[in-house]
């Protein structure tokens, strides 16, 4: 099986116009790693473009009315029929002094780079094989300069130069891909961990690749493990997550902010200044807690004196109150057990007529389906 017999036949007649009018097109990136392992083909497929300038591939799209997003070092993305397709000029980077961010470079861009020499700049070997079309020929071939087809047999990550160590991000995605795939770190790149420098690591790309890893709790707990393990200088607002070890469900920001609350409520709001959250966020969790724990901590006798107490009556309406409070604080539901003697199963498909609407005073009226599911639970 080939990539090109995946692409779908329009796709393939656009690739074929661009590569009329010159373009000698090889996929980069992850289309042909994924490929490699698992024959799947990825809707993200990104291209270095030799023999013309990417001016000219704009000029073909803006002819075709196709809009188009322009990115730096001279990238243009468009999408095609679902398709998410890059061009890019083959380039060195060359580093920065001093540069600790992840555009740590200056780049040159040069269509007549060598593959060898244009791939350098990559992170991993298995990031490091292009495929190069033939639309004409309906043929490919893979390109492969530092043997990234082997290390993906091996599933081993290993680094191409002393360069991937100048930039953070390229940790968060040796962890990443550490953790979603299960590759092995490479020795030649454990020896040279320790040169990874984290203090300006952006939490906008911890947050992208722990997003992309699909378990944030087994992507920070690699993260952390590794840090401490090499002694990684790491700036202020990461070193939190050290103190907390998290199950392999967690996933989103919601997932780590629950998992930390309930672990330590104080220590949340380091987690929800960390992502960035809303207060509300971390407030309703709050709220919500407090409520399950007032009815978590009742027992059966006392809610029968409540249900044959009048809903106005204070001990009853403040059970009320907390029921209204899970019910309009539901997002927090899937991270507590349903072992309440009152829960929202209760009140769930309880209807209320006008009859009773009317009879009751307005300031009550948002209560009664709670009061009446008290009085059915004990029933």
């Amino acid at each position: 099986m080939t990539i090109l017999s995946l692409f779908p036949h329009d796709l393939k007649l656009f690739l074929a116009e661009i590569e009329k009018a010159g373009a000698l097109l090889c996929l980069v990136g992850g289309a042909p790693r994924d490929f490699l392992m698992d024959g799947s083909l990825s809707n993200d497929l990104d291209f270095e473009v030799r023999n013309v300038e990417i001016s000219e591939i704009k000029k073909f799209f803006k002819s075709r009315n196709l809009a188009m997003d322009e990115l730096p070092y001279d990238i243009v993305r468009v999408d095609f029929k679902g398709f998410d397709l890059e061009f890019s000029c083959p380039r060195l980077e060359n580093h920065l002094h001093g540069n600790k961010s992840h555009h740590h470079f200056e780049a040159v861009l040069d269509n007549s780079l060598s593959y060898d020499r244009a791939f350098a700049r990559r992170d991993f070997t298995i990031n490091a094989i292009g495929i190069e079309l033939s639309l004409k020929g309906e043929s490919e071939q893979v390109i492969d300069p530092y043997n990234g087809v082997t290390d993906l047999k091996q599933a081993q990550l290993k680094e191409i130069s002393n360069d991937f160590f100048l930039d953070s991000v390229r940790f968060l995605r040796l962890v990443r891909f550490h953790v979603k795939y299960g590759f092995s770190i490479s020795e030649s790149i454990k020896n040279k961990l320790g040169l990874f420098d984290l203090s300006e690591l952006s939490v906008h790309h911890f947050k992208e690749e722990m997003r992309k890893s699909e378990s944030g709790g087994a992507f920070i707990n690699a993260f952390c493990r590794l840090v401490s393990e090499y002694n990684l200088p790491l700036q202020e607002g990461f070193k939190f997550l050290k103190d907390f070890h998290f199950t392999s469900d967690v996933e989103s920001a919601e997932d780590v902010l629950v998992s930390v609350f309930m672990k330590n409520p104080e220590a949340a709001q380091s987690v929800s200044n960390f992502f960035s959250m809303p207060n509300s966020k971390l407030q309703g969790l709050r709220s919500f807690a407090r409520s399950y724990q007032n009815i978590l901590a009742l027992k059966k006798e006392e809610l029968k004196i409540f249900a044959s107490l009048p809903m106005s009556e204070e001990k009853t309406l403040s059970v009320l109150r907390d029921l209204k409070n899970l019910e309009e604080k539901r997002e927090w539901r899937g991270y507590y057990p349903n072992h309440l003697l009152i829960s929202w199963d209760d009140w769930e498909n309880i209807q209320v007529d006008g009859a009773e609407m009317s009879g009751t005073p307005a300031p009550l009226r948002s209560y009664i389906k709670y009061y009446k599911a008290l009085q059915a639970v004990v029933s």
